[in-house]
């Protein structure tokens, strides 16, 4: 599953490369390591496309009380995301988190070595949904060399890697997720928002 992400990009940098701005009284550190379980806030787009909002990671839903544990939403799996309570009621609030990339760990024995997957230090977006100011991850099954990466669970986030697949996914429409991580693409992710 994916519970690391990076985000190293300032707030001017996202702005500029997304074409939407950060509400005015939102400040935004960057930090080449987030973990899931410590629930930070993160750059995100919702399908509404009016700014760039912080949303919690891990998703509660409108109607958790106060003992709900979001460690058990920092993802949901696209194959069960329209049949999960937790995630059902959120379906059409789709987002994409940004960021620069994600970590990974690949399972040797009892050695665990760290992978950094990302598209040439672009920005990058992952599928999500949202309920007010949280978010969970999108995943779907490892495919190609994040297969081989991720060797335990099997499992990536689902990566838009272009502007099409970006606005099919916050329309609730069909999307083929970027998978091929093996190589460094020439073009990076320029043509991402359009």
């Amino acid at each position: 599953m994916c519970f690391h992400v990076k985000v190293t990009k300032t707030k001017e940098q996202i702005e500029k490369k997304s074409r939407l701005k950060f509400k005015p009284e939102v400040t935004f550190t960057p930090n080449p390591h987030f973990k899931g379980f410590d629930h930070p806030k993160l750059p995100v787009i919702t399908n509404q496309q009016d700014y760039i909002h912080l949303f919690e990671w891990g998703l509660v839903p409108h109607w958790a009380g106060n003992d709900f544990n979001s460690n058990n939403t920092l993802n949901a799996r696209i194959e069960t995301i329209d049949e999960k309570p937790s995630f059902r009621d959120a379906y059409t609030n789709r987002c994409v988190i940004l960021v620069d990339g994600f970590y990974e760990w690949r399972h040797e024995g009892k050695d665990k070595i760290k992978y950094d997957i990302g598209i040439n230090n672009n920005l990058m977006c992952l599928a999500g949904l949202y309920s007010d100011d949280t978010f969970t991850i999108v995943t779907n099954e490892a495919v190609g060399i994040m297969d081989y990466i991720h060797n335990t669970k099997h499992r990536m986030p689902v990566v838009l890697n272009d502007g099409e697949n970006l606005m099919n996914w916050l329309n609730c429409k069909p999307i083929v997720p970027f998978t091929d991580f093996s190589y460094q693409r020439e073009d990076g992710q320029v043509s991402l928002f359009g």
